[in-house]
């Protein structure tokens, strides 16, 4: 394991064939969210109306920063630690970043937003995180069906009004088969060869702007208008896509940050406790739910039923962050400076096994 000698310490912040789909658990009955989210509306990082106050930190070149609190105020600074070599210090050695982008109709001018957006949000994690984290940043899609669905759903008070039947019908886990839809099942979006981004902290950061923001709308609307973005999430860990996706997510010394693009609440059939679990499998070493962020622009209504897609964002580690996807002016702050802030702090507090 590598030593890291100068770590920021900063106070802790409070996603062809046909295939038969094999039976799936009941749908999810709503439980209590317990968290409270980052909700950004607007054009700026000081719209947030919830969450903790978060702390700023001294940066490596002893500059010290400062970002927007829950109240729009400014936060504060600690102290940067200089300690012996020999000794570890808490703080992450890899981010894993995965966008998991609705790619049915009617999504390209959110898929545009997003790919706009992010070159600011490259910019917050150069700044934000210490040299040399390695970051891994990966694509995969809502659609678990093998070209499309036929049949239009219907969304009804922020819920599909399709029955869990119809659901299963449009649902092919990667367990049952590879349907060879790239980005499809939780795979990783494959573009320009290359199934996910790898670079670091210390490196250029035009190349991973680059790719990424042709990625995102490369993702296209194809996809299937019963969206499963946990599904989608969840199964990027999965040993049946250990083809495209091995060695995207790491595990002790690494945060995975989740962060969904869509407009219309989930439609994955499985409970979200069995979601959950395949994520945490794949972070037991790191310290499971704690290494876990989420964030997205997403429909709001979500929040508000605890529907299943909340349900999901608010089972691990911090409060997600959030933004009303219609909102377009507001994408730059939702993944910009807040999230990365958020994302600095989490990594700067993993204890190192």
């Amino acid at each position: 394991m590598r030593r890291r000698p100068r770590l920021l310490h900063p106070v802790p912040l409070a996603l062809t064939a046909a295939f038969a789909c094999s039976p799936a658990g009941e749908a999810d009955p709503s439980t209590d969210a317990t968290t409270a989210p980052t909700s950004i509306t607007g054009a700026t990082a000081t719209s947030i109306t919830t969450a903790p106050a978060t702390t700023g930190a001294t940066t490596e070149g002893g500059e010290s920063d400062s970002v927007a609190t829950a109240t729009g105020g400014s936060g504060t600074t600690g102290a940067k630690l200089d300690l012996p070599d020999d000794v570890d210090l808490p703080g992450c050695d890899a981010v894993d970043i995965l966008f998991v982008i609705d790619n049915s109709a009617s999504m390209a001018i959110y898929q545009e937003g997003l790919a706009a957006a992010f070159p600011g949000f490259v910019d917050a994690i150069f700044d934000n995180l210490p040299a040399e984290v390695d970051l891994h940043v990966g694509i995969t899609t809502t659609d678990f069906f093998c070209s499309g669905c036929a049949c239009p759903d219907s969304t009804i008070g922020c819920q599909s009004n399709a029955d869990l039947e119809t659901l299963l019908m449009y649902y092919i886990p990667p367990t049952d088969g590879n349907n060879a839809v790239n980005g499809s099942q939780g795979r990783l979006f494959e573009h320009g060869g290359q199934p996910y981004f790898a670079t670091n902290t210390s490196a250029d950061p035009a190349p991973l702007k680059n790719w990424f923001t042709a990625a995102a709308q490369a993702a296209g609307e194809l996809g299937c208008s019963f969206e499963m973005p946990v599904a989608a999430a969840s199964y990027i860990a999965h040993p049946a896509n250990n083809l495209t996706n091995k060695n995207f997510i790491r595990d002790e010394d690494a945060v995975l940050l989740l962060f969904f693009l869509t407009d219309e609440p989930d439609k994955s059939p499985e409970p979200v406790a069995d979601y959950k679990q395949m994520l945490l499998d794949a972070k037991a070493n790191c310290g499971g739910a704690d290494c876990i962020l989420t964030a997205g622009l997403i429909p709001l209504c979500v929040e508000g039923i605890n529907q299943k897609l909340w349900q999901y964002m608010t089972a691990f580690g911090e409060p997600p962050i959030i933004g009303d996807i219609q909102d377009i002016s507001a994408y730059n702050a939702v993944i910009g400076q807040a999230l990365a802030a958020t994302l600095k702090d989490t990594c700067s507090n993993i204890p190192q096994g």
